[in-house]
């Protein structure tokens, strides 16, 4: 499992994050006026003593990796994404966020699996 962590991290999480901050530098997210992005960190597995500090500071079980909030005069939308390498699947603390959201108007909760499948989502929602 931390193997398939460090991968995530390294293959999907990070290079997509990148590609987020390239598009938003060269300002080619036109589409919604505000754009807002957060993306806790992501230690794989932690000491006890970090879990803990790392609650103290706010982060919980089950957050995903990546929240973009967009809204423009007509529409507001909030996609929770989580990255994932090959068959690696949701956590039970996401997977009830998941269901949570799923049900929501206007919240989408995406998993994706590849630097390709970000930067389709980044041309089919945010340009």
């Amino acid at each position: 499992m931390a193997r398939k962590n460090q991968f995530e991290r390294k293959l999907v999480r990070r290079p997509c994050i990148a590609h987020l901050r390239e598009q938003l530098g060269y300002n080619q997210l036109k589409r919604y006026p505000f754009l807002y992005w957060t993306c806790p960190p992501d230690h794989g597995r932690v000491q006890p003593h970090v879990a803990n500090a790392m609650k103290l500071d706010g982060y919980e079980k089950g957050v995903y990796d990546l929240t973009i909030g967009v809204a423009n005069p007509i529409e507001s939308k909030l996609f929770l994404i989580e990255f994932k390498y090959q068959k690696n699947d949701l956590t039970t603390e996401q997977k009830l966020v998941w269901n949570k959201a799923a049900g929501m108007f206007h919240i989408y909760p995406i998993i994706i699996k590849s630097l390709d499948e970000f930067k389709e989502f980044c041309k089919i929602e945010l340009k």
